[in-house]
């Protein structure tokens, strides 16, 4: 039972990973050649309206997810997925191409070896939930203060525990869709809010990775 709806989970997870990576290639070979069009969308309103939507589209999957159709779930899922592509286009700038695949593998056997715990494990745990989520703010808390301080060495530290609570999530997601599943939530709607909770554990450590690790263009 668990195993076909795990197999719907990675596969729009993969789907999701597959349109931000294209989406921010094909955004990339757009405005590397053309100026304005490159400051019309990473400066100004447009690039915090592309923000502030992703951040609406999250909150209505993570509040509405179970309640609407499935066919709405995917194409929010698929939206956001679409603009966190736009924005990550400027890491293609940023980064050397080697880097970044070398990076997206790491994350990738990352995420293998969490699910599999999170699948396998006789822990219980879903009652670390809270502690994770608080441990979350904090980062995010921490990140904005840093913005002001640009604290080097408080960006490691801050990028290192992310990297352990991401993992950490990665686990705590996939035994809360065993828990929903068997719980008897729809199916298809519980394989996108998968998707969807894999999906944001994978950008961050790929973005975390990437931070400690990642080769700079000159």
């Amino acid at each position: 039972m668990y195993n076909e709806i795990f197999s719907k989970v990675f596969r729009w997870l993969f789907i999701g990973l597959l349109v931000t990576f294209g989406v921010a290639y094909l955004t990339l070979v757009n405005v590397i050649n053309n100026y304005n069009l490159a400051v019309k969308l990473f400066s100004g309103g447009t690039y915090w309206l592309i923000a502030i939507a992703e951040i609406v589209i999250a909150l209505i999957l993570g509040v509405r997810i179970y309640k609407m159709k499935g066919s709405t779930a995917k194409v929010l899922y698929l939206l956001y997925c679409a603009l966190t592509g736009l924005t990550f286009s400027t890491i293609f700038i940023a980064y050397e191409l080697s880097s970044i695949i070398y990076v997206f593998l790491a994350t990738a056997i990352i995420l293998g070896i969490f699910s599999y715990f999170g699948k396998n494990t006789k822990i219980d745990l879903t009652k670390f939930g809270t502690y994770l989520f608080m441990a979350l703010i904090g980062i995010i808390i921490l990140e904005i203060i840093n913005i002001f301080l640009l604290n080097n060495t408080l960006n490691m530290i801050l990028c290192i525990v992310s990297l352990v609570v991401f993992m950490m999530y990665i686990a705590y997601d996939i035994q809360k869709v065993k828990l929903l599943s068997s719980m008897g939530v729809p199916e298809e709607n519980l394989a996108i809010m998968g998707a969807f909770q894999l999906y944001l554990d994978f950008i961050n450590i790929f973005i975390r990775l990437l931070q400690l690790f990642g080769n700079r263009r000159d």
